[in-house]
C-alpha cells in the first residue's frame, strides 16, 4: 500500500470511528485488516501521517529510550500510590505534563505492553456483589426485593461496661436502603423482634442473606 493511500485510510477509519462504526464495519468498508483498523483508530494526528513501515521491530524511530524508561518510572509510581488510574492515558498525561513533551497513546501501550505492565481483563459479569460475597444467580435472578442483614456490636460506651448490639439491615433492591436499629443481644429472637418492627414501615423482602465475614 502506497503511502498515500495508508494515509488516507487512516484517516478515513479515524473519521468513522468517531462516527460510531465498529472496527469491523471499518475494516469491511476500507477493505484493511480488523487490527489495522484497530491501530489507526488509537493514533494521534502526528502518528496518522507517519510511516514506520521497514523500521526494526522493537525500535521507536521518534521517541528515546530515556522516554521508555520514564513511562515505566511513572506507571511504577502511581502503583505505589495505589492510585485507582494507572492506564496509558494517565500515564501519557502525567509524563506530558512532567517533562513538556508530547507523545502518543499508541507508543505508551507499547512500553507497557513490552514492560508486562497490561493486565488483561476478564469479561465483566454483571449482577455479582464482590463485596457481599452472594452467588451472582441469587442476585441476579432471585426476588423483586432482596435484604441483607448484619449484627454492629457489641460496642462499649465510656464509662461503662454496658455492651450495645445492632442490627444493620441493607435492601439491595428494589432500591439501596440501610437501616441500623438497636437490639439486646446477637440472639434469633431479638433478630426476629427486630425485623418485625422494620418491616411495619418497610417492605417485607421475598428473600435475604446474613453475612457471614
Amino acid at each position: 500500500m502506497n503511502k498515500k493511500l495508508l494515509i488516507f485510510k487512516r484517516k478515513k477509519a479515524k473519521e468513522l470511528h468517531e462516527k460510531g462504526w465498529s472496527n469491523h464495519k471499518i475494516a469491511r468498508h476500507l477493505l484493511a485488516s480488523k487490527n489495522s483498523v484497530g491501530k489507526w483508530v488509537q493514533m494521534d494526528e502526528s502518528e496518522i501521517s507517519s510511516d514506520n513501515r521497514g523500521w526494526g521491530k522493537g525500535k521507536s524511530r521518534k521517541y528515546m529510550p530515556e522516554t521508555k524508561r520514564q513511562i515505566i518510572k511513572i506507571r511504577k509510581d502511581l502503583e505505589k500510590e495505589d492510585s485507582y488510574f494507572i492506564g496509558s492515558k494517565v500515564v501519557k498525561k502525567n509524563y506530558e505534563k512532567q517533562t513538556g513533551e508530547k507523545v502518543s497513546k499508541s507508543f505508551v501501550d507499547g512500553v507497557l505492553k513490552e514492560a508486562g505492565m497490561v493486565k488483561s481483563l476478564g469479561k465483566k459479569r454483571k449482577g455479582r456483589s464482590k463485596y457481599m460475597k452472594y452467588p451472582e444467580y441469587t442476585l441476579t435472578k432471585l426476588g423483586k426485593s432482596m435484604m441483607s442483614i448484619d449484627f454492629i456490636g457489641p460496642k462499649y460506651l465510656k464509662s461503662s461496661d454496658d455492651r450495645i448490639n445492632f442490627l444493620s439491615c441493607k435492601y439491595i433492591r428494589p432500591q439501596k436502603q440501610g437501616i441500623a436499629t438497636r437490639i439486646e443481644g446477637q440472639t434469633a429472637e431479638e433478630t426476629i423482634t427486630a425485623l418485625k418492627e422494620i418491616w411495619k414501615t418497610h417492605p417485607i423482602p421475598e428473600i435475604y442473606a446474613k453475612r457471614f465475614d
